[in-house]
């Protein structure tokens, strides 16, 4: 046991040097990794910075479609007949009461003139009733008075006084044959107009349905009419957009046909409720077309010019660090970084909206973004 203990204290005191000398160096080592921490806290970092502006902004609700004809006219015969001749066509542009196609009128052309010749011949049959009324009711006065004197009887005025109401019964009969033959003009008229089938509006030929020679029944389709100017835009906007819209307000649309011509517009119409289902309400637009370089059909993408909003703050993409989601804009103040977590809203011309989590005049850093955190000291 005693040589052991000698053999330890032998083998201590070889290595106790060596153990001071360790301890000396991680002393040191220790020294020289606080000197460099302090030394990396006390640096500060170059960045450029800039300052938080206002801008005006047009608010806008996006909006998508299918262009539509603001009429649509289905143009039908009246009575029967056969298409006698056609003055419009595909794509042809018509005026309201131009005509469109007319039928064989010989047949109707035929029995307005014997209905004018039978409403002649009763005119002349009402004026001979009218002629014998009057002579009755002449000799009606005179017997009258006659018979007051004495000097008629009583038979001889009954006979009279029948004569009189025999002739104006005639009359009243003449009168109405005559109405009845104005009537049958009338309809002999009618008739002869609806062989010429006219526009009912300004529009264009969208479809033509029936060909020269052709026998048509009454109420057959004969042309399908579609006024393009203006257009309509029939699309929807969710609920969240009812506070905004409002009959009146400007549009802009562009079609694929067109990519860098816009064409404007007015909300002609709102729906009054919201759709269940699809929690959107439908919003009808007015596209004027007097070019008519829109047609009825084109799909249809824009906007709805809602409001305008004033000292909006803006600042440049650069000064904003997007991390999974997380949108962060880093503020300078004394030489100091303050952290600052923000909403973002629309992006124009390199531009960043925000909607909180700053304020107009700020300073904010637009570089080196990825190696700044919340009480940094830089330099601008």
């Amino acid at each position: 046991m005693n040589i052991s203990k000698k053999v330890f204290q032998l083998i201590l005191a070889a290595l106790f040097p060596f153990i001071i000398l360790s301890c000396a160096e991680k002393n040191e080592a220790g020294k020289v990794d606080t000197g460099k921490a302090e030394q990396k806290a006390d640096r500060s970092l170059k960045v450029a910075t800039t300052r938080v502006e206002t801008r005006v902004v047009q608010r806008k609700v996006d909006i998508v479609g299918t262009l539509a004809a603001w009429e649509e006219v289905s143009v039908n015969s009246i009575s029967q007949g056969t298409v006698e001749k056609i003055f419009a066509d595909l794509g042809d542009t018509v005026g309201e009461g131009q005509t469109l196609l007319k039928f064989d009128d010989r047949e109707a052309l035929s029995n307005l003139a014997a209905q004018e010749a039978n409403l002649k011949t009763n005119e002349r049959a009402l004026e001979r009733a009218n002629a014998l009324r009057q002579e009755a009711e002449t000799n009606l006065k005179r017997y009258n008075s006659l018979f007051a004197e004495g000097m008629v009887s009583r038979k001889d005025m009954d006979t009279v006084q029948t004569q009189y109401a025999v002739q104006e019964a005639l009359l009243k009969q003449a009168e109405a044959q005559v109405n009845y033959a104005r009537a049958l003009v009338d309809i002999a008229r009618k008739n002869l107009q609806d062989t010429t089938i006219l526009s009912p509006i300004n529009g264009e030929v969208r479809k033509r349905l029936v060909s020269k020679g052709e026998v048509v029944r009454e109420k057959t389709p004969l042309f399908v009419l579609v006024k393009n100017d203006p257009l309509k835009l029939k699309t929807s906007a969710t609920e969240q957009f009812v506070k905004d819209i409002k009959i009146g307000q400007d549009v802009v649309i562009y079609v694929e046909v067109f990519p860098e011509t816009g064409f404007g517009g007015k909300v002609e119409r709102i729906s009054p409720s919201v759709d269940e289902k699809t929690r959107s309400m439908e919003v009808e637009i007015r596209i004027p077309n007097p070019k008519r370089l829109l047609k009825s059909g084109l799909f249809a993408k824009g906007h709805i010019l809602t409001r305008k909003d004033k000292d909006v703050p803006f600042v440049h993409e650069s000064a904003v660090y997007s991390f999974v989601g997380v949108n962060k804009v880093y503020v300078v103040k004394d030489n100091k970084v303050q952290d600052r977590h923000v909403k973002t809203g629309i992006r124009e011309s390199g531009f960043v909206e925000i909607i909180e989590g700053i304020k107009p005049g700020d300073v904010v850093a637009t570089s080196n973004l990825d190696q700044l955190f919340e009480g940094a000291r830089i330099q601008e």
